[in-house]
């Protein structure tokens, strides 16, 4: 127990660590252009890494069907932020289209 709680830690002190070098701006370090460019695909690539396990693996097998609740909502979602190019919208309207995918079918 006391070992997840020094890994917490760490890991929590690392990524505030690494956060602060590169945003605090009285501080000389600077990245260039390039880099940041590069780093901007960081966070979908995450996103994408976590979400799509979820969305098309169901009971450890390739589901691609209709019956598939995550993926039509997903669907829907991606039709939702690119008409209304709103986050919040999107996330709620994606919210209640997945409980309505889940309860009705």
């Amino acid at each position: 127990m006391m070992d997840t709680w020094i890994i917490l830690f760490t890991v929590a002190a690392l990524v505030f660590g690494s956060r602060f070098l590169l945003m605090e701006p009285w501080l000389p370090l600077k990245l260039s252009a390039t880099v940041q460019q590069v780093l901007s695909f960081s966070a979908p690539a995450v996103l994408t890494a976590i979400a799509a396990p979820i969305v098309f693996i169901r009971e450890d097998q390739l589901s691609l069907s209709m019956g598939n609740h995550y993926l039509i909502a997903c669907i829907i979602v991606v039709f939702l932020a690119l008409m209304t190019r709103n986050t919040l919208l999107t996330v709620i309207l994606g919210m209640l289209s997945f409980l309505l995918l889940r309860h009705l079918l």
